[in-house]
């Protein structure tokens, strides 16, 4: 699989911003998110909203709207799993492994992910993108992209690891 760098400005912290563009990036990731996940809390879609800016995850209008909701819904499993689930405990005092650490906690994180969205179960947009998360690069089929996006969205890093 060939691979195309879609590569993103560095990471910017608040202090870099200022009022007015950290408010722009968060009213521009914002009706995105609600749109994906409409029944999202609050306080987990304003936590959400910090972490687009500062990694930076904003929605990019020249890329596809799959390519965005791919980006925008790993952000939110990452929040929903370390943020909804025992993750972190079971890295640091179970000391497991990070792929079998999210297996763990994986009927946690869709609950949540089913909760916060109004899709049916077999919604296989959220499910595809939820089911990458959990299964290590090596483990992936020659070519495999979850949501079966054109030729020129593949990445170098890999869009389904945030953490």
């Amino acid at each position: 699989m060939s691979y195309h760098k879609h590569a993103d400005p560095e990471p910017v912290t608040f202090e870099d911003l200022n009022y007015e563009e950290r408010s722009r990036k968060r009213e521009w990731n914002r009706a995105p998110l609600k749109d994906l996940f409409p029944r999202i809390p609050s306080r987990s879609l304003e936590r959400i909203l910090d972490i687009c800016i500062c990694k930076p995850f904003v929605w990019n209008l020249s890329m596809s709207k799959h390519w965005n909701a791919r980006r925008l819904t790993s952000v939110v499993v990452a929040h929903v799993r370390h943020s909804h689930t025992d993750y972190d405990e079971l890295l640091r005092d179970e000391r497991l492994e990070r792929f079998e650490a999210r297996r763990r906690t994986a009927g946690a994180v869709w609950k949540v992910l089913r909760e916060w969205c109004p899709w049916d179960a077999s919604n296989e947009v959220l499910e595809e993108c939820f089911q990458a998360t959990l299964l290590r690069p090596e483990e992936r089929e020659p070519g495999w992209d979850p949501m079966e996006l054109d030729d020129e969205s593949d990445y170098v890093d890999d869009p389904m690891d945030l953490d």
